[in-house]
């Protein structure tokens, strides 16, 4: 988050080359080719969004804070979610954060965890897994730490983080202190399993917002520049606050972590409050990076040094800050091939007032901030959160999502152009590098004000399309059934790995065709501290067969040729075997009509 009063730095590696600032310069673009998409692919169909939270029965309110007040910041940042498979039944579940109250814990307060029933509708299973805890949640991450084919979970908190083994019959132990994780109280915040050392065990990043205690956290204050907005008293931060540091473990192969944070460098990475977290291969050299969204700081894009090391050079390589060289509020992060160039690039989420930023890899790990010329930099009316780069109609080309949610309740009765709840916002991918803001009105799951933190994105009912499950504070979470195009092709692809690290997290799937290539990583953590289906998803619009290629984690490649389309496809690292499944979509008893 970022006050009115907050800090801006203004260095920056290619400004000084540029005569005309990007808030300038979105006038004068867009690519020359907008035109002639904008009244051809605009008028294509497009997806229907329903929400169906309700009727499919994730109906548990998520506690977090106040609706009307919030003394420390603590009660304003939480939660993620997560789509995940708990069961290994081939249905993607949901996991929720929740929170609780400042002074109390309402009943009922808990995470909670919804298995898939297969017909369009879940069962609240928290209880029966374990995993009932009032706290405050904020991060989550997924993924099987100890290869035993059953995918774990992560959680952050301001507290005690949370490692919860799956016990592979649908319950989960709280090894926490038994692998070694065990701290003082911290706020943490970002949470991803990653392969850094490629020995095929998953080891853990952890990013912390903020060096804070209750006991001596300001409060509201006019007294204070970081603890008002407008005149009117708020919770105070992050800019004033201790900065934290991060942390990293290496697995041991035993259940057990060992803390390198020091050795590898993360411990020195002291300017940043830290959120988001995503572990990928940023710069194209076959071994994971780690980008972390900051608020109000720079940026965080640490290399692999290949040696069990990481060096930060978000700064060098055009990740850090603002095309025009502010700190921006960091939130939430997508990462997708949005022009479909083979590389992976980047969103980031913000503070109201400031853009989402697209950062387009250039090649080998440097990007360029795009935000103006892809027709983003107009939308910044609301604090945004959790997002993603994602195809959402199957046309080919990837589309951006996210969803908003202010952090200052104490606005909107005296200031009513700032209220706390927001819509969400789609942006569709134009196919030149362009996007468009997709009007809410004919969408009242979009235009449906709340305040809302993490998102995630998956295929919950198995009929071909990406689905998306909300986390809203103080309300139940909200889940949008998606009711996309039925001409447009799309495959789904789901890795096991053997040698490398059985959630195969890491691995690059590039799928092309003849007039198309598209890129995605199996990852542990992106949108706002969140995780998504594992299983890739690439739409493919008119193409009706592709070429498929493999690099796993530990550096084997393997290729496919010819697969057909409209299909799941199973991939086990050194087979050259593909298990095929053509999914049956789950029962709709919602009622609500599919167009």
């Amino acid at each position: 988050m970022q006050s009115m009063f907050g800090s801006a730095s203004k260095w920056s590696r290619r400004r000084l080359l540029k005569s005309i600032p990007p808030i300038f310069a979105s006038a004068a673009l867009p690519h020359p080719a907008l035109a002639s998409a904008l009244s051809s692919k605009s008028n294509a169909p497009f997806s229907h969004f329903v929400d169906v939270g309700q009727s499919a029965g994730l109906t548990k309110v998520m506690y977090y804070g106040e609706e009307d007040h919030a003394t420390f910041l603590t009660e304003i940042m939480g939660g993620g979610c997560a789509f995940f498979d708990y069961d290994n039944d081939g249905w993607m579940d949901i996991f929720i954060l929740g929170g609780r109250k400042l002074d109390s814990i309402p009943t009922g307060a808990s995470n909670r965890l919804y298995r898939n029933n297969r017909d369009g509708t879940f069962t609240d299973v928290t209880a029966h897994a374990g995993l009932f805890d009032a706290g405050w949640a904020i991060g989550v991450c997924v993924g099987d730490y100890n290869n035993d084919g059953f995918e774990d979970l992560f959680v952050t908190y301001f507290g005690q983080n949370r490692l919860y083994r799956n016990n592979g019959d649908g319950t989960f132990t709280d090894v926490t202190a038994h692998a070694g994780l065990n701290t003082a109280t911290r706020f943490g915040s970002g949470c991803t399993f990653v392969d850094y050392n490629r020995d095929g065990w998953l080891d853990l990043f952890v990013s912390n917002y903020a060096d804070v205690d209750l006991a001596t956290l300001p409060k509201p204050s006019l007294q204070r520049p970081n603890c008002n907005y407008g005149g009117v008293p708020v919770n105070c931060g992050p800019s004033g606050l201790p900065l934290p540091t991060h942390a990293l473990y290496r697995n041991n192969g035993n259940g057990t972590f060992s803390d390198v944070s020091k050795e590898s460098g993360v411990a020195a990475l002291r300017g940043s409050y830290g959120l988001t977290a995503c572990a990928f291969d940023a710069d194209d050299d076959g071994w994971p990076d780690i980008f972390v969204a900051c608020d109000s700081t720079p940026s965080l894009l640490l290399i692999n040094n290949h040696d069990g090391t990481f060096r930060d050079e978000a700064l060098l390589r055009g990740v850090a800050l603002s095309d025009d060289g502010r700190e921006m509020a960091g939130m939430g992060v997508g990462i997708g091939d949005y022009d479909c160039d083979g590389r992976l690039d980047i969103v980031r989420t913000h503070f109201m007032n400031q853009a989402s930023g697209l950062y387009r890899n250039l090649g080998k790990g440097q990007f360029e901030d795009v935000t103006a010329q892809a027709g983003l930099i107009r939308e910044r009316r609301f604090v945004s959160w959790g997002a993603g780069l994602f195809d959402l109609d199957n046309d080919g080309f990837p589309d951006f999502f996210l969803v908003t949610g202010r952090v200052y309740p104490e606005l909107e009765p005296i200031l009513p152009d700032f209220p706390r709840r927001g819509p969400r916002i789609l942006f569709r991918n134009q196919g030149n590098g362009t996007f468009v803001e997709v009007n809410d009105v004919s969408e009242p799951a979009l235009a449906s004000r709340h305040v809302s933190r993490g998102c995630a994105f998956g295929d919950f009912d198995n009929d071909g399309d990406l689905d998306i499950v909300i986390m809203n504070q103080n309300e139940p979470p909200s889940l949008l059934r998606n009711d996309a195009p039925p001409g447009n092709h799309w495959i789904k692809i789901r890795l096991h790995g053997t040698r490398s690290n059985r959630s195969a997290l890491g691995a690059r799937v590039i799928v092309k065709s003849e007039s198309k290539i598209q890129v995605q990583e199996v990852m542990s953590q992106s949108s706002y501290v969140s995780c998504n289906d594992p299983r890739l998803h690439f739409g493919l619009g008119s193409i009706a067969s592709v070429d498929i290629e493999v690099r796993w984690p530990l550096g084997m490649f393997q290729s496919h040729k010819n697969v057909v389309v409209d299909q799941l496809i199973t991939l086990n690292e050194g087979s050259p075997e593909i298990t095929t499944e053509k999914l049956l979509p789950a029962s709709k008893t919602d009622g609500a009509a599919r167009k």
